[in-house]
């Protein structure tokens, strides 16, 4: 739990639980969680949401967490569990939110907010404006929408889907508008932009990725090893040379070649406000 601390005193605003496997196999999880915000930072967990129980909700409600983030494919079982390959599971997840929902209620919090997150691949494209029914039947407050980077090339979107995919990320959002639920789709469709020119990324100020294994990377798309934490701080990986010239190359606007997959383009070029204000004041 030193790195939380370590983490908290850098100024960190939010910690991400995140990757390298199902977060909640891990036996200190809750650990984690109420260490994240005893030292008064933003918690939000990506989870399979299969794994929760009615006292690991309870607690993680009671700790004061800020976002549970659940990845689901499909608005119902036949396309999630078609996805997902385990019968079963999707009743597991929906009960997951549910219950987040009414134990929120019972405590009389709003925390944590429930985010969905589907990736939209040519099994579920015809369904996507249904994930905002589902986010209203769970309580959710948030649906956002990626793009499938393929490691399978038989779920990518085919061109005779796009008209169908269009019609149904409309139908989704006049929904979500209707239902108060927040969506991404302007920044989803922005994913097929080309960058501009002038676009600049701030990530590897803002941002570290650490791995499972101690590993520092300064971003989810990069193997760019910073350093590990079970050699050296944290604070010394962040401030070290070899993150330093990274740093010194992204001011250049040279990027590396692991940028060329990124989805995260959307919120990082100059039109986003904490963008343009690094900028102006001159802080990268």
């Amino acid at each position: 739990m030193s790195l939380i601390g370590e983490l908290a005193g850098m100024g960190t605003r939010r910690v991400h639980v995140v990757g390298g496997g199902e977060p909640l196999l891990r036996r200190d999880i809750l650990d984690i969680m109420f260490a994240v915000k005893r030292w008064g930072m933003e918690g939000v967990l990506t989870t399979n949401g299969t794994l929760f129980t009615e006292d690991l909700v309870r607690e993680i409600v009671k700790c004061g967490w800020d976002i549970v983030m659940f990845s689901v494919d499909g608005p119902n079982a036949d396309i999630y569990e078609d996805i997902r390959g385990v019968s079963g599971s999707f009743d597991r997840v929906y009960s997951s939110m549910k219950a987040f929902s009414r134990v929120r209620t019972e405590y009389g919090v709003c925390k944590p907010l429930l985010h969905i997150h589907c990736v939209i691949l040519n099994l579920n494209f015809m369904v996507i404006d249904e994930m905002i029914d589902l986010a209203r039947d769970v309580g959710a407050n948030i649906v956002t929408f990626d793009k499938y980077y393929p490691e399978y090339e038989d779920l990518i979107l085919r061109k005779e889907d796009l008209p169908v995919t269009l019609k149904n990320l409309q139908k989704a959002y006049q929904k979500a508008q209707r239902y108060g639920i927040y969506i991404n789709v302007e920044d989803f469709l922005s994913l097929w932009m080309k960058p501009s020119p002038n676009t600049r990324c701030y990530w590897p100020w803002l941002y570290a990725d650490i791995d499972p294994n101690g590993d520092v990377l300064p971003c989810c798309f990069s193997r760019d090893v910073m350093g590990n934490i079970k050699k050296h701080s944290f604070r010394q990986i962040w401030d070290g040379e070899k993150y330093n010239n990274l740093r010194k190359i992204f001011k250049k606007k040279k990027f590396p070649d692991f940028c060329k997959d990124c989805t995260l383009y959307p919120g990082l070029i100059n039109r986003v406000p904490l963008g343009k204000a690094l900028h102006y004041f001159r802080l990268v």
